[in-house]
């Protein structure tokens, strides 16, 4: 079976390639970067969309194709120990932000919208926080990052060991919502790929420095907009309690109650329409102080 996914996963980057994107691999301190990249038609910012575990960014072609109208350029990096990007041996899931982070301030020549589903949110975060001049706006699916007690990181973690097909299932059902037509084909998938090295690797290095501090969100002076699945089952409530708690005054969280974790897969017009939506109020207008904006959809 393994065969059948390398070739699924050729076969996407291939037809990426056909569409003119292109790809290349910086050299970072943490390592090789690997960024899939096209130029878009559109006046608005570059935007840059950051992946969840063990996903790739060629995953999120129904983030960042649609976009291509609209945005200067498209930009999505694997990050370290996904996809084309190694991992290197010393590298913790706190380590894969900085990466990104150097790799893109290399490519990029303005600043950039950053799109991020759960721990590419938490990565997007760490980089807006830690070089505030690559981003001109943050939007956030189900961002990663709030920190855990220890009990509750243990048990967090062990959800991602998916030693049988009903395992699998049960991870994939909670990505969604309702459930998927094709979520024994998904819960294969998924399988296969929190069973690779890498990503077992990162899991076990899943530790304190892993965490968002409070101090990383009050750092945030770009517009922020955060889109938070009612029915997500991945994440537990307390996550988007941290957020509540320490985003800045300026920053939207939207609470869309027939979202999961990954609404880009199941709701990806619906959520095309969220991102343009705030690409362009992002490129027209400047942030805005104001009271915390909390919304349900």
């Amino acid at each position: 079976m393994r065969p059948l996914f390398k070739a699924t996963d050729a076969f996407l980057r291939a037809r990426l390639r056909a569409r003119g994107y292109t790809t290349e691999h910086v050299s970072t301190r943490h390592g090789q970067v690997h960024l899939l990249r096209a130029k878009g038609d559109g006046l608005h910012p570059p935007l840059v969309v950051l992946h969840g575990l063990a996903a790739a960014g060629h995953f999120y072609e129904n983030v960042f194709d649609p976009m291509r109208p609209f945005v200067r350029s498209v930009i999505a990096p694997d990050l370290p120990g996904h996809g084309k990007s190694p991992l290197p041996h010393h590298a913790h899931p706190g380590d894969l932000a900085d990466a990104i982070g150097e790799a893109l301030a290399s490519r990029i020549d303005e600043p950039a919208i950053f799109f991020g589903n759960s721990l590419g949110g938490a990565a997007a975060i760490r980089i807006a926080s830690q070089r505030p001049a690559l981003v001109r706006g943050l939007f956030l699916v189900a961002p990663g990052g709030a920190p855990m007690p220890r009990a509750e990181r243990e048990q967090f973690v062990k959800r991602f060991d998916l030693a049988t097909h009903d395992d699998a299932l049960g991870f994939v059902d909670g990505l969604f919502a309702e459930r998927h037509p094709f979520r024994h084909v998904l819960a294969w998938g998924t399988r296969q790929k929190f069973a690779r090295p890498e990503t077992r690797a990162l899991l076990a290095r899943f530790d304190e420095s892993a965490f968002l501090r409070p101090a990383d969100l009050a750092a945030l002076t770009m517009p922020v907009h955060v889109v938070w699945g009612g029915a997500d089952g991945i994440l537990p409530a307390e996550h988007l309690a941290f957020f509540r708690a320490h985003l800045p005054a300026h920053a939207r969280i939207e609470v869309v109650h027939h979202y999961g974790h990954t609404p880009q897969m199941d709701h990806p017009r619906e959520l095309h329409l969220r991102l343009r939506r705030f690409v362009e109020r992002v490129a027209s207008e400047r942030v805005r102080t104001s009271e915390p904006v909390i919304v349900s959809a």
